[in-house]
């Protein structure tokens, strides 16, 4: 089975191994100047009696409990001679021997000697702690080295507890991200970010809901350009269908060319349409600062088509309508002015079951009027589909102007095509 890496056991890992290695050489280099200073203490000890206490007569060793002091190396204690020689003890060098059967507990025995000068002359100084039995090494206090130890070791476990403790303290909020992350849908998208306790998280998590948010956008954007496209299409596409059918029935016919030739045109005219169409629509999708290609176009003669086209809404409908249009010529966005317009007679046809529209254009202004006979006035009378969403959003992008006005019995919708945008 395959350990997973996790940054939390690595972490702990990593800092407990860094933790008690040094804790462990700080315990020992403490153990090692215990002893260095015990040392340092008895060799002081021993000059400081070397140069207080005198011998006996005739030089005559001076015996005190365990202390010897010596001016021949022969009158040491046995156990000393035995594990020393004169020749091999270095002047004013402590030597020392020291049994013990556990590291923790008294010295079965311990064996100090060092030659010193004192007025030009050699004396041998020792001590001898042998007559320690079991019973009374067992009873006896433990070493105070082993303070130091105990020490290390509680400061491993302080040290371990610390960091699990901050461990905790830190992962947590790091988890509360990783849920927060996993949950975010398109509601909390919309939602301030939640406050992690570190700014380093919550910057973590303003870049999480940024890029999510990127996104979210885009796969808006990509949702309404299908549908815009497939709103915006279905009246080229069925322009194209029918004229190629009557086309074919046409030349099966053997109608004559002319009339062949005004179908072809009008499946041309189509195309060119939804051509217009993608790159408008593309346009929007994009959000780019940039504008539509413009040319010179008669905006009464693309009206008169586009209501001739939309015309079959009317079909089993008692609607009058009337076109008032000039023949005025300005540069604009073709693709964008077929789908304001289109968008807007198409919603009036659709809306108005009994009574009539008026369709009007001077210059750059484009006014519809639809009025119903004898119906409730609702705001459903308006319409508020998804073309009229499109066209609000293209007259918005494109800086037109635009206005809805309530009349009687209907709407009154208002466009004015600003040339200088």
């Amino acid at each position: 089975m395959k350990i997973r890496p996790s940054i939390r056991i690595y972490f702990l890992v990593a800092m407990l191994f860094a933790g008690t290695v040094t804790i462990g050489v700080l315990t020992v280099t403490a153990v090692r100047y215990f002893f260095s200073g015990m040392d340092t203490a008895m060799t002081e000890f021993f000059r400081s009696q070397v140069s207080e206490l005198p011998l006996g007569n005739n030089n005559a060793p001076l015996q005190m409990d365990e202390l010897t002091i010596a001016a021949k190396w022969e009158d040491l204690p046995q156990q000393i001679q035995q594990n020393w020689h004169a020749d091999e003890l270095e002047l004013g060098q402590l030597h020392k021997k020291i049994e013990a059967t556990a590291i923790l507990s008294p010295p079965e025995f311990g064996y100090f000697v060092m030659k010193v000068v004192r007025n030009e002359e050699v004396r041998f100084i020792s001590l001898v702690l042998d007559d320690l039995d079991a019973n009374k090494r067992l009873n006896e206090e433990v070493p105070p080295f082993f303070y130091i130890i105990l020490t290390g070791f509680a400061a491993i476990i302080f040290f371990a507890v610390v960091l699990i403790v901050v461990q905790r303290k830190i992962s947590s909020p790091v988890e509360k991200l990783r849920d927060w992350a996993k949950s975010l849908d398109k509601d909390q998208l919309t939602q301030p970010v939640p406050n992690f306790h570190y700014s380093e998280l919550n910057s973590l998590a303003g870049i999480i809901k940024s890029s999510l948010s990127s996104v979210q956008e885009s796969l808006e954007r990509e949702q309404r350009f299908l549908g815009y496209a497939s709103h915006e299409l279905r009246t080229p596409i069925a322009v194209t269908r029918t004229n190629s059918e009557l086309l074919r029935k046409m030349i099966t016919k053997q109608v004559a060319p002319e009339k062949q030739i005004e179908v072809v045109d009008r499946i041309e005219r189509a195309v060119f349409t939804m051509t217009d169409l993608t790159e408008t629509l593309l346009w929007l999708n994009r959000q780019e600062d940039k504008s539509l290609p413009s040319r010179t176009i008669k905006v009464g003669e693309l009206i008169k088509q586009i209501e001739s086209e939309l015309h079959y809404l009317l079909q089993e409908k008692k609607v009058d309508v009337s076109v008032n249009v000039d023949d005025s010529e300005m540069a604009l966005p073709e693709g964008l002015c077929r789908i304001v317009i289109t968008n807007l007679i198409r919603n009036a046809f659709q809306h108005t079951q009994h009574g009539e529209v008026s369709i009007e254009q001077s210059g750059s202004h484009f006014s519809i009027v639809n009025r119903n006979v004898n119906t409730s006035k609702t705001q459903d009378d308006l319409g508020f589909g998804l073309g009229l969403e499109l066209t609000q959003r293209l007259i918005a992008q494109y800086g037109w102007q635009y206005q809805t006005t309530q009349a009687n019995d209907g709407w009154r919708v208002e466009v004015v095509f600003d040339t200088a945008t």
